[in-house]
């Protein structure tokens, strides 16, 4: 057989001509194929290989899927319909009917087909499931339905400047059943796709045509939950001081290991070198319904499986935090859902996906993110925070220091007045610390001086006055005294303070002067009589009667 450069493969992916039989020749700019007996239809054996693993992924395709899956580039079928000829001479696929659209569907053809598939892909013959024989005969709805589902993750966006696409249709497997407990029950999703080299290790895709109640497609969530609590034993190396009990893992981690995200540090998803929480996640693509259809039949499967993917609230009680808290989706499955319109519009990385529990659509690896994890609630308490650290700043300009300028700072905000610090912020008009007690300090030396001028007049007033009548001193009394008089003497006032206290203390009564004399009195009407106490005498005179009168 000698085979040529196929026109849907790059340069330099040539099969290895037969040296002994000369090409045919071809018209300028065309290349030809020599038709060998095995393969009449001129098809390279890359090309065969890649239909055959392609077909032991899909199970049933046309031959326009085969084409955008493996020749993307190509302007036509044709040579995917000629590799599919050749395959069916050799046995390997068939044909078992068409699509609504009339396309002719393809499958793997017994067990050669199956084995040449699993030899393609470097899988177990038991691994491939069967051929789907029959399915094509009613249309093969569904299979078309993930087929599509399949293209969008491979090819990308269709709209401009849309995502591309992640890895190939090799990424994928399709129906891989998973035993839950108990060996009886199985879980069956419409796809798995893997893409560690994204930080998706794995993902569980179920395609829904809007043919199931809404009910019966989010009784799949608490089954997935189920399948992902199994444990097996470890095979990582045993540790000594291990016990067996530690030696249990999840299975689907030594399945697909490392659930991270590299280089990723936004809230709600994991920093790098962490798994993310919960378990591996579940993709719901809704199809076959008008926009509004799905987006109801969306919110109604997210609202039913609310247990499987909603976590588990924990509130964290702080003075500031208002019922704050964080969710824990240990045992939880992350579950996302778009629309087939939307992921074949805009490719699996872009803004198509709804994350239950969320706000929005967000690209894949972000709607991953769990909401309202421990790293959300810390960045909400520190955004709190900043916020009340602006709102208290503000304030501060306006409380600088009425001598010296300086702006408090939260912690020194207090207002001093004169029983020390008191509990409140410092108005405008305040003074800082320092100079607070510079202030006080004045104070005390001005209160000090004006105590101290005012007894100098009260010592000069009093010594002006009449002397005290016991001790005959001033009557403010002995200068420095605890008993002096800081005031000037009133008018009425006899004693000294040490001689009034004395008086008290004998309990002498109050204090009459003598009465004046008769000479005194006529004395007193020729000159004014030379005795400071003359006037205060002769008003006790009138006031107390002679007799009774004691001095």
């Amino acid at each position: 057989m000698s085979t040529r450069q196929c026109p849907d493969q790059p340069d330099g992916s040539d099969d290895q001509a037969d040296a002994g039989e000369p090409a045919e020749p071809s018209r300028p700019g065309r290349i030809a194929f020599r038709r060998g007996a095995a393969d009449p239809n001129g098809s390279t054996d890359a090309l065969r290989s890649d239909v055959l693993g392609a077909l032991g992924v899909l199970k049933v395709a046309t031959a326009d899927q085969l084409q955008r899956l493996l020749r993307p580039g190509a302007a036509s079928n044709k040579a995917i319909r000629q590799a599919l000829g050749d395959l069916v001479l050799h046995g390997l696929v068939a044909s078992d009917g068409n699509t609504k659209d009339r396309h002719k569907t393809w499958r793997l053809e017994g067990t050669a087909g199956l084995d040449a598939a699993a030899a393609v892909l470097g899988m177990v013959r038991s691994d491939m499931g069967g051929t789907a024989r029959g399915a094509g005969r009613s249309g093969a709805q569904h299979t078309m339905a993930d087929n599509e589902t399949i293209a969008a993750f491979v090819l990308g966006g269709s709209a401009p400047g849309a995502a591309g696409g992640v890895g190939t249709v090799r990424s994928w497997s399709t129906e891989t059943e998973f035993l839950l407990p108990g060996g009886r029950r199985k879980v069956c999703p419409d796809g798995v796709w893997q893409a560690p080299e994204i930080g998706v290790p794995v993902l569980m895709v179920e395609v829904d045509r809007s043919t199931m109640a809404p009910a019966d497609v989010a009784a799949k969530s608490p089954r997935y939950r189920e399948l992902f609590r199994t444990k097996a034993k470890s095979t990582a190396p045993a540790l000594p001081d291990e016990e067996p009990a530690d030696r249990m893992v999840h299975w689907w981690r030594r399945t697909w290991p490392g659930h991270t995200r590299p280089g990723h540090t936004r809230p709600g998803h994991t920093r790098p070198g962490h798994t993310r929480p919960g378990y591996p996640p579940v993709a719901l693509v809704v199809t076959d319904a008008g926009p509004l259809a799905l987006a109801n039949r969306q919110q109604a499967v997210a609202d039913l499986a609310r247990d499987a993917w909603g976590g588990a609230w924990w509130t964290i009680t702080r003075h500031d935090n208002d019922g704050d808290g964080c969710r824990e989706y240990d045992d939880a499955v992350p579950d996302i859902a778009t629309t087939l319109e939307l992921l074949a519009e805009h490719g699996p990385l872009g803004p198509v996906w709804w994350r239950y529990g969320r706000q929005g659509r967000h690209p894949l690896l972000d709607a991953l993110g769990s909401p309202d994890t421990r790293e959300a609630y810390d960045e909400r308490r520190a955004a709190r925070e900043k916020k009340a650290r602006q709102e208290h700043r503000e304030p501060m300009r306006t409380l600088a220091c009425a001598d010296c300028g300086n702006v408090p700072k939260q912690e020194t905000t207090w207002e001093y007045g004169p029983g020390g610090r008191q509990e409140w912020t410092r108005r405008p008009g305040g003074r800082c610390w320092d100079c607070h007690e510079k202030e006080q300090q004045r104070r005390e030396e001005e209160r000090q001086a004006q105590a101290r001028a005012r007894l100098e007049a009260a010592r000069t007033a009093n010594a002006a006055l009449r002397p005290c009548w016991t001790r005959r001193g001033s009557i403010g009394g002995k200068a420095g005294s605890s008993l002096e008089l800081r005031e000037r003497a009133g008018p009425d006032r006899l004693e000294c303070p040490q001689c009034l206290g004395d008086r008290e203390t004998d309990e002498l009564g109050p204090l009459v002067l003598p009465a004046p004399t008769k000479r005194e009195q006529m004395a007193a009407l020729v000159s004014t009589p030379d005795d400071p106490w003359w006037e205060t005498r002769v008003l006790h005179a009138k006031l107390c009667p002679a007799k009774d009168r004691r001095v």
